[in-house]
This record gives C-alpha cells, sequence and structure tokens, in this order.
C-alpha cells in the first residue's frame, strides 16, 4: 500500500517525508457509516394514516482499522500524527503516543494494489491489478496490543474517510486513475495495468513541480523552475507567515525572496490570480544558520513540508445524523 500525507483541507502536503509505500501490514478493515433512514407516519383526526414515507439509507463515509507486523516509525507518524522517536543521528527508532496530539489534525490518501485470484502473470509488464483508492482520510490512533511470548501486531484504529477531496488523478506519474476524483468521493476500485510502486526505505519526499524552496540565513528564497506549475502564470500573492504585508509578483516571476527578524517556523500562504488556482501553502523552517563555502555563500535547503490544492474548486459538506454501522474486512494478496 502508498500513502501520502494530506492536509487538513485533503491538500497533498508536499515536502520531506510525505509519501510511504510498504508491505508490513496484515489487513486493512472498513466500517461504512450509515446513516439510517427514520420512518415518518403521520395520522389524521380519525387515527388512520394519511401520510407515511421511508427516506432511503444514506452513505456517510468509511471507518479504517489497520493491523501491522511491521513497525515503521514514519508509517504510524503519517497514520496518527504522533511524533516519532529518532536516535543521535537523527534516524527514526520508534514512535511515540502523546496526549497532544489530535488525530483529526492529520490525514492521508491510502492506495492499495491487490492481486487477482487467478492471474499468473502479477507483476509483469500490462498485466492487470486491483486498485483500491481512499482519497481523503482523517488520521486514527494507535489501538490496543499484548506484550507476550509472540509477535506483536501493532492496529491502527478510528480514522476515518472524509468529504472534499483534492485527490485529482494524485500527484504521482503514471496514475491508474484516467479521470480526476470527485469531491466527495470516499473510494474507488477498479482493474489497472500500473503495476505497484517498489517499497520505500521508509517514508521518503514529495516535490511540487516547477518551486523550489531554500534558505540561507533568515532569507527564504522561492525559485520557480521555467514557471512549470501553471499556476504561477498570472500574478501571484505571497503571505511570508511573520505578520509583514503581503507581497504581489508578476506572473513568470522566477525568484522571490524574503527576509526573517527571527528564527523559527513560518506558514507561508500563497494566492494566484488565475481562479483556477485556490492557493498553496509552505511550512518554512527558518534556523538562521549560513551555509558557507571557500568563497561564497550557498542556500542551504530549508526543512519544510507543503500542500498544494488541485485546481478545481471543490465544495465540503456537513451532516449530523443517526448513523448505524456495517463491517467489511478486505484481504490483500499485495501491497
Amino acid at each position: 500500500m502508498r500513502l501520502t500525507r494530506l492536509n487538513q483541507c485533503c491538500q497533498v502536503n508536499y515536502g520531506q517525508d510525505a509519501s510511504v509505500v510498504t508491505e508490513g501490514y496484515v489487513s486493512i478493515a472498513f466500517t461504512a457509516s450509515i446513516n439510517a433512514g427514520e420512518e415518518i407516519i403521520v395520522a389524521n383526526a380519525n387515527g388512520k394514516t394519511c401520510v407515511r414515507d421511508t427516506p432511503s439509507d444514506e452513505f456517510q463515509g468509511y471507518g479504517l482499522e489497520f493491523t501491522f507486523c511491521d513497525v515503521q516509525p514514519c508509517v504510524f507518524e503519517l497514520l496518527t500524527g504522533q511524533p516519532v522517536v529518532t536516535n543521535a543521528g537523527g534516524d527514526a527508532v520508534g514512535f511515540r503516543m502523546n496526549s497532544n496530539v489530535t488525530a483529526e489534525n492529520s490525514a492521508f490518501a491510502l492506495e492499495v494494489w491487490m492481486g487477482i485470484p487467478g492471474d499468473v502473470c502479477q507483476g509483469t509488464a500490462g498485466s492487470a491489478n486491483g486498485y483500491l483508492l481512499l482519497p481523503c482520510v482523517s488520521g486514527g490512533t494507535v489501538g490496543d496490543f499484548t506484550i507476550e511470548n509472540a509477535a506483536i501486531n501493532f492496529v491502527v484504529t478510528g480514522a476515518t474517510t472524509k468529504d472534499g477531496n483534492n485527490w485529482g488523478t494524485g500527484p504521482y506519474p503514471n496514475s491508474p486513475l484516467a479521470n480526476p476524483t470527485d469531491a466527495n468521493d470516499h473510494l474507488q476500485v477498479l482493474y489497472t495495468t500500473v503495476n505497484p510502486p517498489a517499497a520505500t526505505v521508509g517514508c521518503v519526499a514529495l516535490e511540487l513541480d516547477g518551486l523550489v524552496v531554500t534558505s540561507s540565513g533568515f532569507v527564504v528564497t522561492m525559485t520557480l523552475d521555467d514557471v512549470a506549475n501553471d499556476c504561477f502564470a498570472d500574478s501571484f500573492t505571497v503571505d511570508w507567515g511573520d505578520g509583514s504585508a503581503l507581497e504581489t509578483f508578476a506572473g513568470g516571476t522566477a525568484t522571490t525572496s524574503h527576509t526573517y527578524a527571527t528564527a523559527g517556523t513560518y506558514l507561508i500562504n500563497i494566492s494566484f490570480a488565475d481562479a483556477a488556482c485556490t492557493g498553496v501553502s509552505y511550512t518554512a523552517v527558518v534556523t538562521g544558520v549560513v551555509s558557507l563555502t571557500a568563497s561564497a555563500e550557498q542556500p542551504a535547503a530549508t526543512s519544510l513540508t507543503a500542500s498544494a490544492e488541485q485546481p478545481t474548486t471543490r465544495k465540503t459538506s456537513t451532516k449530523t445524523s443517526t448513523k448505524t454501522s456495517t463491517d467489511t474486512t478486505l484481504d490483500l494478496d499485495e501491497s
């Protein structure tokens, strides 16, 4: 399966540790949330029924439960928002459970490739795979587990699908989707000849085409690569996140820079004149440290994450209802 980090608005969150492909899971269980229609009966003065209406049940989404046999710290961080534990070298070696972390503040997209029974050519070019996509899922929490003389299987529970996804056809090349998702799609299941990606060693970076962010000292610089992102073709406005005045730049501007007064973490918001592009946000960490060579100062890569909204207007609906649940378990052959 492949997990992709999203922000709270179901936008792809570009940057470091934004994507992971893993085979280290046992199962994924889906629980459908259904708004059961309540029958309406109205009697007349004689006690006879004059109005009777039974609304249809209404689908609300899915709850998910993951069971893992392989503990990759960044996977649990991506699914739950809980921080990883690092060693002296900065490598992720575990995860924490912190009561100050709210699972609903994290979100992810889930893709699963599945084997097709009887297909002896699985994994070869042009062979068919089952493909499942949940384009926006709010984070869950690590559930019950037991330490005993046996393997420990960790369970992540409480994750739920959400309306208002901005997945489109996804941020990866060679997408299994021929058409963009609808904003209120909770699940897509299909056949595809796109083979599953190779497993990654932990979480890996996911870059936004056409935009590179670097820092040197207190200066953050955004560089556009030949305006590869069409949203930058028209004018755009940058809020640098430190209380300074907004800056508007002409379309096609190759480089923009800003100097911060102090080190810290700043949310940079970019809005576009193009009505089809509703915004990009970066979280940039400014350390104030300057990287030098023998002859000149060089910009060092900043630590950042980013989220880019697909250039499509989306609608989000919120409903309050009585819910019942039905359970479904998906047995998977491959990641």
